[in-house]
C-alpha cells in the first residue's frame, strides 16, 4: 500500500522538480518516518536509517528522485524538436543578467548533479540515451550503485558516532536515576527517562 499509494503521491509530478538539498532532507524524514511506522521501529530500538531501507526493501528518497530525474532526460532526447518541452529544455535567454548573491536552480543543474552521482558523463549522456535499452539498464545498474554507496557512507558515519560516543568519559554520578538507579551519560537522557516513569506511573494508577 505505501509502494502503491503513499510515495507515487509524496513524489507525484517529481521528474521535472528542481530539488535542493533542504527539500530532500524533508522528503527523505518523511519516507524514513513512514518505513519505522510500517516496521513498527522506534525510536528507542536505536536502528539506523541503513536498517530500516533494508528491512523495508526500498531505497532512499535521494535515489528515487535522481532515478526519475535521469529517466525523464531520456524521453527529452528522443522527443521531436518541434516539442515545447525539449525547446525549453535547450533553449537560452537571449538577454538578461546575473543577479547579485547565485542563481536560482533549473532542472539542467540537477540533472547534470544526478547524472555525474549515477557516473554518468554529463557531455555523452544524450549519445547514450538514443539507445532505449542500454539506456534503461545502466540506469538501473547506476542507481543500484549509488543506493550501495550511499549506504556505506551512511554506515561509516554511524560507526564513527558510536566510536566517538563510546570513547567519552562518563560521569555516572551527576546522572542517575534514583528509582531505577540506572545511569544516564547525558542530562537529556535522565530527563527523558523520567518523564517516561511518570507517564507509566500515571497510566497504571
Amino acid at each position: 500500500m505505501y509502494k502503491a499509494v503513499v510515495l507515487p503521491t509524496l513524489l507525484y509530478a517529481n521528474e521535472t522538480w528542481t530539488v535542493y538539498e533542504p527539500h530532500a532532507k524533508k522528503l527523505n524524514r518523511f519516507h524514513m518516518n513512514c518505513l519505522r511506522r510500517l516496521l513498527k521501529i522506534t525510536w528507542q530500538d536505536k536502528v539506523p536509517i541503513t536498517d530500516v531501507l533494508s528491512q523495508s526493501g526500498l531505497p532512499s528518497i535521494y535515489t528515487l528522485l535522481r532515478t526519475a530525474q535521469v529517466r525523464r532526460a531520456d524521453h527529452l532526447v528522443r522527443m521531436p524538436d518541434i516539442h515545447l518541452p525539449k525547446r525549453l529544455f535547450y533553449g537560452e535567454l537571449a538577454e538578461g543578467k546575473c543577479t547579485q548573491g547565485g542563481q536560482k536552480k533549473c532542472f539542467k543543474d540537477t540533472l547534470k548533479v544526478s547524472l555525474k552521482s549515477f557516473g554518468i558523463d554529463p557531455d555523452s549522456w544524450e549519445i547514450l540515451a538514443q539507445d532505449l535499452p542500454a539506456w534503461q539498464s545502466c540506469i538501473s545498474k547506476d542507481a543500484t550503485s549509488y543506493e550501495q554507496r550511499r549506504t556505506a557512507e551512511a554506515q561509516k558515519k554511524h560507526e564513527l558516532r558510536k566510536s566517538i560516543a563510546n570513547s567519552l568519559p562518563t560521569n555516572s554520578a551527576d546522572h542517575l536515576c534514583p528509582t531505577y538507579e540506572r545511569a544516564f551519560r547525558a542530562h537529556n537522557g535522565l530527563i527523558r527517562h523520567s518523564q517516561t516513569y511518570r507517564t507509566q506511573l500515571t497510566s497504571s494508577m
